[in-house]
């Protein structure tokens, strides 16, 4: 994931308890032109994660799927549709669902400067969940038409990978997921949000999906 040359990295944070989160949430500290790219973001992402997910159940993804996956099991197959399916209803509440989206760090220190600058955050407890932007995030081009660059639609799957319980080991970035295994890409929500931007990209180009 770079912007500039800069790496860009994402952080997970969970919360102990539904309480601190608001059930039907909305958007916040989300004013202007900021709140307007991350709203749409956030539908372009739910459309990605719809297609991933309709590619997988109808079997057409099975190259791509192994590619970032390394498995074409039933299980695994089915707990990647499941992910994304979670993510396109989400996604189509428009603020209105489980998870709130504010345009702000909030809380969180946001990493940036040297090597790396941080795009965004997510905090859940499993079942509601928030999404947090950094000021990184809206550097990020709000979409690409390269399958391997990080975009805003794409981070913001990717946090709303989290909220949906994709919760292992971080792994950022197109070329260093290629390498991971399939226990660790499975868990890793890097993984869910370019295998969902490569689909949807092929998809909509037209593009012959990788072997």
């Amino acid at each position: 994931m770079r912007l500039n040359s800069i790496l860009l990295t994402l952080t997970l944070s969970t919360l102990a308890t539904a309480a601190v989160l608001n059930e039907r949430a909305t958007y916040k500290n989300c004013d202007g032109s900021e709140g307007e790219k991350v709203k749409a973001a956030v539908v372009k992402a739910g459309k990605m994660a719809a297609k991933a997910a309709s590619s997988i159940r109808s079997k057409q993804a099975t190259s791509l799927f192994k590619t970032f996956f390394k498995t074409t099991d039933s299980a695994s197959t089915s707990q990647v549709a499941d992910v994304m399916e979670q993510i396109a209803q989400e996604a189509s509440q428009y603020g209105r669902g489980k998870v709130s989206y504010s345009c702000q760090p909030d809380s969180i220190s946001c990493q940036s400067g040297g090597m790396f600058s941080q795009t965004g955050y997510a905090t859940t407890d499993g079942v509601t969940g928030e999404v947090h932007t950094c000021p990184a995030y809206f550097d990020l081009p709000p979409a690409s038409h390269e399958c391997s660059a990080l975009d805003q639609q794409t981070s913001s799957l990717h946090e709303l990978a989290h909220t949906k319980g994709v919760l292992g080991f971080e792994v950022y970035g197109y070329s260093s997921i290629m390498g991971l295994d399939s226990s660790t890409a499975l868990k890793n929500a890097e993984s869910y949000a370019f295998f969902a931007k490569c689909e949807f990209f092929f998809y909509l180009f037209g593009v012959e999906r990788r072997s």
